[in-house]
């Protein structure tokens, strides 16, 4: 089996798509059906990404596939949440964070920061609003 094969394996494996793959390591979307073989820097981006990845098992085919847990830079972020913590979290957190993608986990902490970001402006607008309005009544009650 060559490596684009083994990387099709992988992507089974973890349910992913290779156009969302390929974005991930800024390749084009036929980067897997064309070739044989991946450059050096295609690796690094495969790696940094894809930190599950046994790197060992697709390049010479030793070891397993998905590194054990622990046993990589960033960690298995899901596989360290308690069964209580992944029953409460949205099942689109729960996609990204099953992937160990890098950036796929980057991407969706920014937007769920700015998603509580906007609400925190909502709620300190809308508080500033009554603010006002419980000074307007205490001037008109102390009248």
């Amino acid at each position: 089996m060559n490596t684009k094969e083994k990387i099709l394996q992988y992507l089974e494996y973890k349910d992913l798509s290779q156009g969302k793959f390929c974005r991930a390591i800024g390749v084009s979307n036929g980067f897997l059906t064309s070739g044989k073989h991946i450059g050096s820097e295609k690796l690094k981006a495969i790696r940094d990404n894809y930190v599950d990845l046994n790197m060992d098992w697709l390049i010479y085919g030793e070891g397993e596939m998905i590194k054990a847990t622990g046993s990589n830079e960033y960690g298995v972020i899901y596989d360290r949440l308690s069964e209580e913590e992944k029953e409460k979290m949205p099942k689109h957190l729960t996609e990204v964070l099953k992937s160990n993608n890098l950036t796929d986990i980057i991407e969706l902490v920014v937007k769920e920061y700015l998603a509580l970001h906007d609400r925190y402006l909502t709620i300190q607008y809308t508080l500033s609003g009554l603010i006002l309005s419980v000074e307007k009544l205490e001037k008109e009650v102390n009248r």
